[in-house]
């Protein structure tokens, strides 16, 4: 007689599950324009919109009663952090109407300020109820989360490896609209494209593929990993993105500093190990100079411009905001011209060696320092290192607060050259680094049993 309700309760829940893993799957996919566009509503605004109705009507329907106190600390205070500047820039924006006096910034209001809104409010919503499940299910609920962004990640590097050979032996593919060519280039280069996979620019495609490196690393073994590994690292270097290099230079950095303090690699070992690759690089240039220079012409012929304010888009768009923040009233310096307020930036600031900015810095905390103010941008800051802080004093203990710590530390790289607060991908990140923290604490594995000795030696390996 148990068997009945029990059954009639689970198929909700994993129903929910595969709703969480299934949402998290279309994430890297999300980025793509042709997928963004398919319906007349932008495609991840309406899987988060499905995705939050359904998480909300399973817990009503779940009649258990959870106090915010027993939530995440991470989880809510990321979530504050967006949300309640975000209230405080809105009214800064209504006084702001009085003092801009400007047809673009009320075009924006009427505009971009509900879409910005709807979205903060989506995501809020979608992390908050996540974090309901996280409380009474952390292992299903970050299995599932990481199992399906997995899976789309591994879309993402099989379409950079259907590119390469459409580029090299001409295999059909569709022809999607990507900047898949090589710009800023004078000189001859030996390799004359860039892998963009199913994204519309490498430097959409590489934070994908550096989180599929990470999260692979836990969830595969060996074997499986090196089968994953080996074509995302050749996408991402054939991708010929500069910040996408950094990225992974300083993610190797930290998972070997990771390791080392873990004890997982003997520090002459490792040592020996650094100085033979480096050695073996240098023989490399000085054997093929010209061959490794026109293979990465893509990258050397556009460093004279690089950190050119004034002829780099993205650097103009990053240093400039910091002085059009005081261009009016030190109350919008202080609170922001409004969530999503770069828009009015793309209507009335342009570059100096061409048109329009664009409507974001490509910059999360550029973008929230203009859209909140001083005030918001700093506390988002305050509160992202005040995370980096708990994971580093937690580095040693579980596995999985070092990995934690390795995806917050990309989290916070990405967020420089190529992320948005208000994204599935953001969000997904950090409820994956606040379940692996729960586990951590509980002491749980993504395998359903306790941690036992035998098992922890097995994932650290």
């Amino acid at each position: 007689m148990q068997s009945i309700p029990y059954s009639v309760t689970l198929r909700p829940k994993i129903f929910v599950f595969t709703v969480m893993g299934t949402y998290a799957a279309l994430a890297p996919i999300a980025v793509s324009s042709v997928f963004q566009h398919l319906l007349a509503v932008p495609m991840s605004v309406l899987l988060t919109m499905v995705s939050v109705c359904i998480f909300a009507v399973a817990w009503i329907m779940q009649r258990e009663e959870t106090s915010f106190k027993a939530l995440n600390r991470i989880g809510i205070s990321m979530i504050l952090a967006i949300a309640l500047p975000a209230f405080l820039s809105i009214a800064a924006s209504i006084y702001a109407l009085t003092v801009v006096q400007s047809v673009e910034y009320v075009a924006y209001f009427q505009h971009s300020l509900l879409n910005r809104l709807i979205n903060i409010g989506m995501f809020a919503t979608l992390s908050l109820l996540i974090l309901f499940f996280i409380q009474k299910d952390v292992r299903k609920v970050t299995y599932s989360l990481t199992q399906g962004y997995f899976v789309g990640l591994s879309v993402l590097v099989a379409g950079g490896v259907w590119q390469f050979l459409h580029f090299t032996i001409g295999y059909p593919m569709p022809g999607f609209e990507t900047r898949a060519f090589v710009h800023s280039v004078s000189e001859d280069v030996l390799i004359n494209f860039r892998l963009t996979s199913f994204t519309d620019e490498p430097s959409f495609l590489v934070p994908f593929l550096i989180d599929g490196l990470i999260i692979g690393g836990m969830l595969l073994s060996k074997k499986a990993y090196s089968l994953y590994a080996i074509p995302a690292v050749l996408v991402l270097l054939l991708s010929f993105s500069v910040s996408g290099y950094v990225n992974l230079a300083v993610i190797v950095f930290s998972a070997t500093i990771l390791l080392f303090a873990r004890g997982i690699i003997p520090k002459k070992v490792g040592l020996y190990a650094i100085i033979s690759i480096l050695i073996l690089g240098m023989i490399t240039v000085l054997i093929f100079p010209q061959l490794i220079t026109a293979l990465f012409m893509p990258i050397i012929g556009r460093l004279d411009s690089l950190f050119d304010v004034m002829h780099h888009s993205r650097l103009y768009m990053l240093v400039f905001p910091f002085v059009w923040l005081f261009d009016y009233s030190s109350i919008n310096a202080l609170f922001g011209f409004g969530p999503g307020s770069y828009d009015f930036l793309a209507r009335t600031k342009y570059l100096s060696h061409q048109g329009a900015v664009s409507g974001t810095s490509n910059n999360a905390f550029i973008d929230l320092l203009f859209e909140h103010g001083v005030f918001g941008g700093l506390v988002f800051i305050c509160v992202f290192i005040g995370v980096f802080v708990y994971l580093w004093r937690k580095r040693k203990g579980h596995l999985y607060n070092s990995i934690a710590l390795l995806l917050w530390i990309h989290l916070g790289l990405t967020n420089m050259y190529r992320s948005d607060f208000a994204s599935p991908r953001f969000w997904i990140i950090v409820l994956i680094v606040i379940g692996l923290t729960e586990l951590a604490k509980r002491n749980i594995t993504l395998s359903d049993r306790r941690a036992s000795s035998s098992y922890k030696k097995k994932v650290t390996t």
